[in-house]
Formats: C-alpha cells, structure tokens, sequence
C-alpha cells in the first residue's frame, strides 16, 4: 500500500458583520409616581391657567437594533404605541369669568416618524423629537363664560375628530440590563423613557383654547436577542495572529492547511506531523495507521476517506468501524486512533475538515 500525500476538502462563505440583531417587544406603559402621568394645561384667553394629570396606562410594541456583544442599542423604533389616559378635571375663575371642564378616558398613540429611530449606542441616548404622541380619543366637555369676550359656551370637544398632540422634546433614552445567556441567545430588562412636551390649541366653537402636555412616558419590559455562534475557525486564526487566513491557506507553508492545523487542535505554530497518520505496517488482516492527536482534543470533526485513485474525485469515507473513535473522528478527540485497512486493497486515505458551516 502507498502512504498517501494529505489533503483537505473546504468550503467557505463571506461573513456580514452588523451593528446587531433587530428584535421586536413588547412594553409595558404603566403609572409611577414620576413616570407615565402626563399633565395637560389649559390656558383659556384672560381667565387662569388649570391643570390636571391623566395616568397612562398601555403598550409600546417596537423594534430595537442590539449588539449583544457590547449590549448597547443603535437604533429604537416604536411601532405601535397605545395608551389610556385616566379622565380629567379642569376648571378656574377670576374676576372676568369662569370655566369647569371634565373629559372621559382619553386615548393616546406613540409612534416613530420616520423609522428608524437613531440611538447613540455608547449612551443609550436618542432625540425625542423623532417619536410623536398624539391624544386621538376620548372627549372634553364643560361650560365656559367669559362676558367681557361675549363668550358664554357649553363645549363638547371630540379628539377623535381633532387630535391634539407633536413631537417628544428633549432626550430619551434607552437602558438595557443583561439577564441572562446561553449559546442562542441573550435576554435583556429594557427600559425606555420618551420626554413629551407638547404646546398646541384646540378649537372650541370657534375660539382656541391653548393646551399643553407634559412629562416622560416609560415603557418596561425584556427582550430576547439570538446570539450568532461565533466563526470557531475565526476565532482561531484571531488568537493565533494570523486573521484573515483563509480556510485552506497554508500560512506557515508546511504543507498542512490552515483548516486542517485547527481542526486537530493545535496552534498555528506547532508541527503538525505527529498528529497526522502514522503508517504502522501490515498486521494479520490490515493495514493500520494511527493518529495521534492533542489532549487538548480535536476542534471539529475529520472524516477519513479512502479511494484507489487519488486523481479521481470518487473518494469514499471509510467505514466507521474501520476507524477506532468511529468515522467522522468527533471533535474533542484526543490521543490515538487508529485506522485499519484490509491487506488486499490497494488505495490512499485522507482526511477531509469542513469549514464551520458547511
């Protein structure tokens, strides 16, 4: 039998390197103390200024662009927000007149204008004016009189037919806090403030009445972002200072492949030799080799393939029984193996690595 010369079958394939994942979750918008209590002003012409607060409570359904290396956000858009406002009571006097207004549950939507939404993923930060909140249901209604403007009016204004809302203002932010990992994935506490402050007027029978609204929207909820397993093969050439080797590149030009040299499991630098197939002659009914290779185990698995023409493309792989790990030789194989031959055949043996993906 010919000792047979040593080859390696690969394939490769470009890698997309990306900012991060793009997830979609769901937030929770619920009352706090500091957070979700919106205070609407009215300013009606020559009479005292009245607010009260509507306590939102509701949902934020939106996208985010996270590195689960860094843990950082790079972009936030908010695709579908929904809130209910609890009702409101607004009334003042002076000497030039009067008014008391009150209003059903109003509804609000929160939206991104032009998605998506950039964030400064060092800070989490992002500019509120990208994202609007608008009151877009829900009624106010009362009685104003003010005799000196010869106004005396029952009102019954509907925002479903005008809406009143604008732009955030300020800065946002976006935190997330790591809760967990495994191999797929890694999951995240979000927290999301928006900032509103929001001046504009509604039209009540024919007289504007300024209004204002004002405060920080949170949504809370987690998120679950995929983890991309990383390039073993990569990462190897990366710790072993030759990145950007190719897969079946010879770096050290001892005839040995580069994907071959980490598949065995050793560095870049070791002679490879010992950990290749050994000849150790004719025993009773073979022809056996063996292979031995580092305690550290083998990176990925090697298939043993046999043929009678090593020109030809008609390599076979060899049975596993033939093989003492089994055929594929797993990865984290260590020490020796051997493989066995019938005496009668004549062929070549090589091994064959694929590149991770394949």
């Amino acid at each position: 039998m010919k000792l047979p010369p040593l080859t390696i079958a690969y394939s490769l394939f470009p890698s997309l390197f990306l900012f991060g994942e793009t997830v979609n979750t769901t937030l929770e918008i619920t009352p706090e103390p500091e957070f979700n209590s919106i205070e609407i002003t009215i300013a009606p012409p020559v009479l005292p200024l009245s607010s009260d607060n509507t306590d939102l409570t509701g949902s934020l359904e939106v996208e985010l662009e996270i590195d689960p290396d860094s843990d950082q956000v790079s972009a936030l858009t908010i695709i579908n927000g929904t809130a209910s406002g609890t009702p409101l009571s607004l009334s003042a006097s002076n000497f030039l007149g009067s008014y008391d207004f009150s209003s059903t549950e109003i509804g609000a939507g929160v939206e991104t204008l032009t998605p998506p939404g950039a964030v400064d993923p060092t800070t989490g930060e992002f500019d509120a004016s990208e994202h609007s909140l608008t009151v877009q249901s829900g009624t106010l209604f009362g009685s104003i009189s003010i005799p000196l403007l010869d106004i005396d009016e029952i009102v019954d204004f509907d925002f479903a037919t005008e809406p009143f809302g604008g732009v955030g203002e300020g800065t946002g932010t976006v935190a997330l806090t790591p809760t967990g990992i495994t191999t797929t994935s890694k999951s995240y506490d979000v927290v999301i403030l928006f900032p509103v402050q929001i001046e504009n007027a509604v039209d009540a029978l024919g007289f504007e009445i300024p209004i204002t609204a004002a405060g920080v929207v949170k949504g809370v909820g987690t998120v679950l972002v995929p983890i991309t397993p990383p390039d073993p093969y990569l990462a190897w050439t990366e710790s072993n200072s030759i990145a950007g080797e190719l897969f079946a590149g010879d770096e050290n030009q001892d005839g040995v492949p580069n994907g071959l040299q980490w598949a065995l499991g050793l560095d870049a630098t070791t002679t490879p030799f010992s950990a290749l197939l050994q000849p150790m002659g004719e025993m009773a009914t073979t022809i056996d080799f063996t292979m031995t290779l580092p305690a550290g185990g083998s990176a990925a698995d090697l298939t043993v393939l046999v043929s009678a023409n090593p020109e030809s493309d008609s390599f076979a792989t060899l049975a596993p029984g033939s093989v003492s790990s089994g055929n594929p030789i797993p990865a984290g194989t260590s020490g020796t193996v051997t493989i066995r031959l019938p005496k009668d055949a004549m062929g070549f043996v090589r091994l064959s690595v694929n590149a991770p993906g394949n």
